[in-house]
């Protein structure tokens, strides 16, 4: 990891990369060695989506009053996939937490591109009655396009396509099959390869 740092790769972005070639064991390894709250809760955000292993997400920081823009944000993400499975009550006050988090990750860092990804996510996921609206997140996830660089620690392009068309295709919008091509003839990663290929 010091020569990933000397080299100019950030812990996200090897994050990342381990994430889409489906690398648990690096993955494991990064978390035991992740030198800050926000490195340690990334990894586990990339681990779960990966493994869905519940003891990734059962213990949860609780004193986020120093917190950073971004663990706010991905601890948004863990909480709401805390919800499946839930009893309804339950579900109702994680879900009401997760958006908390969210809506304080958005009000500190509205721009950063992470945050913009785990909204849209959010939207995509999220029901009607509590704010999910799929048309909101593809305007979202259009914008951030525009946006994203795939240098330094932003957010992969392929990642955020990826989201586009899996938002498209859920809403049934006849723009998915291109997205779609578009993005297996970018040649991605694996996991994505994968992905596009998964049933919802």
């Amino acid at each position: 990891m010091i020569a990933a740092l000397l080299l100019g790769v950030c812990f996200a972005q090897t994050v990342h990369d381990r994430y889409a070639e489906k690398d648990v064991a690096a993955l494991r390894q990064q978390l035991a060695t992740a030198p800050a709250r926000e490195d340690s809760l990334l990894v586990r955000y990339r681990l779960y989506a990966l493994t869905r292993e519940r003891p990734l997400i059962a213990q949860l920081p609780e004193d986020l009053a120093e917190a950073a823009p971004r663990e706010l944000a991905l601890l948004s993400a863990m909480w709401a996939w805390r919800i499946p499975g839930s009893a309804p009550w339950n579900a109702i006050r994680l879900g009401r937490r997760s958006v908390r988090l969210l809506d304080r990750a958005l009000v500190a860092a509205p721009a950063d591109h992470l945050i913009q990804l785990i909204e849209a996510q959010s939207l995509i996921f999220r029901p009607g009655i509590a704010g999910g609206d799929v048309r909101q997140a593809i305007a979202r996830l259009r914008a951030l396009r525009t946006q994203v660089e795939d240098a330094g620690c932003d957010v992969s392009s392929v990642e955020v396509d990826y989201w586009l068309w899996y938002a498209l295709a859920k809403s049934g919008d006849s723009a998915a099959a291109a997205a779609r091509e578009r993005l297996l003839a970018s040649r991605p990663p694996p996991l994505y390869v994968e992905m596009l290929d998964a049933e919802f």
